[in-house]
């Protein structure tokens, strides 16, 4: 397999994973992407969104834009989110292996999607929500994916008789606080931090008071912000050079 990672590199993150106790993974749209997704953020998906619905997938994914113009934000949401089929990768069997070893203590979601079906991971968090997750914000009832896609039009509660709330995190809103902190201490706890590409909200992974050696390590061919931060950036695609590192 072609890759460009030095082998040094690689020998060094490999031998801090060997010897982790407490290993977090952070997926972000690279993982969405090599799984068949696509990333509604760069240039050419803009555009095209833009096109065929008059705004940018920021501006639709947005609690105002919600409020205002339910049917078009689903016309969206149900074409470009929930549409969007993403399988597994050799990346998320590297993190299989390391959930098999005891040293995998959590997964972070970034992405609305959660994981593939064949995947099973046992400490899952999804700060920013789920798709699968659908409710009434008047009574609270619980609405599965199929009945807000199969729903003509803008999925209703079939007794309010309301706009269903999708469960995801929509831009301008505040993340669950608990989930939230829940993601801090597992990043704090994290003896190495896997980034497996960007996320949309472009948090920050710092840990000022981490009283233990932590190794953070991005995954992604673009170049943003938090790359400071971390100790290496690893270029190549996710699911050739994950499992690479990961025996």
């Amino acid at each position: 397999m072609q890759y460009s990672t030095e082998e040094r590199v690689i020998q060094y993150i490999r031998k801090k994973i060997q010897a982790a106790k407490k290993i977090v993974a952070v997926l972000g749209i690279e993982m969405l992407v090599e799984g068949g997704g696509y990333d509604l953020d760069t240039n050419e998906e803009t555009y095209r969104v833009e096109e065929e619905y008059g705004v940018s997938p920021e501006d639709i994914l947005s609690t105002s834009f919600f409020n205002a113009k339910p049917e078009r934000f689903y016309r969206f949401y149900k074409k470009e989110k929930q549409g969007m089929h993403v399988r597994s990768t050799p990346a998320y069997d590297a993190l299989l292996k390391l959930q098999q070893q005891g040293k995998l203590s959590a997964v972070v979601s970034q992405n609305f999607h959660g994981l593939p079906k064949d995947i099973s991971i046992q400490n899952l968090i999804e700060p920013n929500g789920s798709m699968y997750v659908n409710h009434c914000p008047r009574c609270g009832k619980s609405f599965s994916i199929d009945y807000v896609i199969n729903a003509a039009g803008i999925p209703q509660c079939d007794k309010c008789k309301v706009a269903v709330r999708p469960g995801i995190r929509l831009l301008g809103e505040r993340g669950d606080t608990k989930l939230m902190t829940e993601v801090v201490n597992v990043y704090k706890e994290a003896d190495v931090l896997l980034i497996l590409g960007k996320n949309m909200y472009n948090d920050f992974f710092e840990n000022e008071d981490l009283e233990h050696e932590q190794l953070k390590v991005l995954f992604s061919k673009e170049i943003f912000r938090c790359e400071r931060k971390v100790d290496f950036t690893i270029r190549d695609e996710i699911q050739v050079i994950l499992p690479i590192i990961v025996e």
